[in-house]
């Protein structure tokens, strides 16, 4: 009995030392991942974060600025993929799914040309796919709409269907060093604004923002200062799924402002959305 007592307890020390995180090896990326007591992973990572520059070799890569801000926002795992070759889609995880990754986030930094594009269908599939299973995207590239969907204008496809973006405008600001960007009367940001300027966080570029008007369920979360029409972030909820677009590089702010604006979409992702009460003879009318 002794022996016995002896063996469990060497085995719940081992359980112990190893309950709090581990290495998991994604194809070429490995991520820490957080452990329950129990030794069973809640999630692969708390948020993927998706970069792609690859028309720009040498450019910014922005992808641990905006790790550093997810953690100081509370998320403690992290793993990564990004374009492996030129005109390539993002090297997703084969397991991109809301159970795995709770938020994906997806960065075009400085890749702002027609063509190659920086996004491309195949990456608009996935993130479409990963959203039905409800996930939250943080989506920031100014240049995506020019990149992806040249046309501009009245959306369709997934900037509609996923990013709430209804009619979209591009450069409303050329070659800015510096922009001012104020939250929406109804927003996440409501009576906030944030100075970003370029250089804290592009290598070779200045600003280009594209800005928007919001689809029926989606809403204005910034302006741009400088432009009297429509919205350079858009925030988009479903029953299914969250997203925020970005027309313009948010992480240009100040660490602390940069912070808080992570911080702020972070919780709202996160965040559960009530649910319209009802009675339950209603719930078994449904069912018969």
């Amino acid at each position: 009995m002794r022996t016995v007592l002896v063996i469990l307890a060497v085995i719940a020390l081992a359980t112990t030392a190893f309950a709090n995180s581990a290495r998991v090896n994604l194809g070429q990326d490995e991520v820490t991942v957080s452990l329950e007591q129990h030794g069973a992973p809640t999630s692969v990572a708390d948020v993927l974060i998706c970069i792609d520059i690859d028309a720009n070799i040498g450019f910014a890569d922005l992808s641990t600025r905006y790790a550093d801000a997810f953690t100081f926002a509370g998320a403690a795992t992290f793993a990564f993929a990004s374009v492996e070759i030129t005109s390539g889609t993002i090297n997703f995880p084969s397991d991109v799914t809301a159970d795995n990754y709770p938020v994906v986030v997806v960065l075009t930094s400085e890749n702002w040309w027609e063509v190659p594009q920086n996004i491309d269908p195949a990456d608009e599939a996935v993130l479409a796919s990963y959203l039905d299973t409800g996930g939250n995207l943080l989506f920031v590239g100014q240049d995506y709409m020019w990149g992806s969907h040249p046309e501009m204008g009245s959306c369709s496809g997934f900037p509609y269907d996923y990013l709430g973006l209804d009619v979209c405008t591009q450069d409303v600001a050329w070659a800015a060093e510096t922009a001012n960007i104020s939250g929406s009367a109804s927003s996440l940001f409501a009576g906030e604004s944030f100075y970003l300027e370029s250089a804290l966080v592009f290598l070779n570029n200045t600003f280009f923002p594209d800005a928007a008007t919001p689809t029926a369920t989606a809403d204005y979360l910034l302006y741009y200062d400088d432009f009297a029409m429509d919205g350079v972030a858009i925030c988009n909820e479903t029953e299914v799924f969250k997203t925020v677009w970005s027309g313009i590089e948010i992480s240009a702010a100040p660490d602390a402002d940069f912070n808080h604006m992570i911080e702020v979409i972070y919780d709202w992702f996160l965040s559960s959305t009530p649910v319209e009460e009802t009675t339950w003879g209603s719930i078994k009318a449904n069912y018969r």
